[in-house]
């Protein structure tokens, strides 16, 4: 208990470190969001990683999970798509640059 209190307080860091850089102002925006995105990164696949394991232990096989994953994953980048060609579309019909944000 008390080493997975340990990897969630070290996980979790990279979000408290980038609070604090944002209330003192000296980093720029960019690295800020890289830090603070990694940081949520690590824990939203600490709790996924979870999950799947114990579903692919209380079900008959793992394909279904993997599955659903990938189909999950899928869906996810198609609306990710979907909604950065709509939002360039409408840039390009109410005369904006069209420069990407990558």
């Amino acid at each position: 208990m008390l080493e997975a209190g340990g990897w969630g307080l070290l996980a979790a860091s990279s979000l408290v470190l980038g609070a604090i850089l944002s209330f003192t102002g000296w980093i720029r925006a960019r690295p800020l969001r890289l830090i603070t995105a990694f940081g949520a990164g690590v824990l939203i696949s600490a709790v996924a990683y979870e999950l799947v394991e114990e579903t692919v232990l209380e079900s008959a096989g793992g394909v279904a999970v993997a599955t659903g994953f990938v189909l999950g994953s899928l869906v996810f980048y198609g609306g990710f798509r979907a909604r950065r060609a709509m939002e360039f579309e409408a840039r390009r019909r109410d005369g904006h640059p069209l420069r990407s944000r990558a």
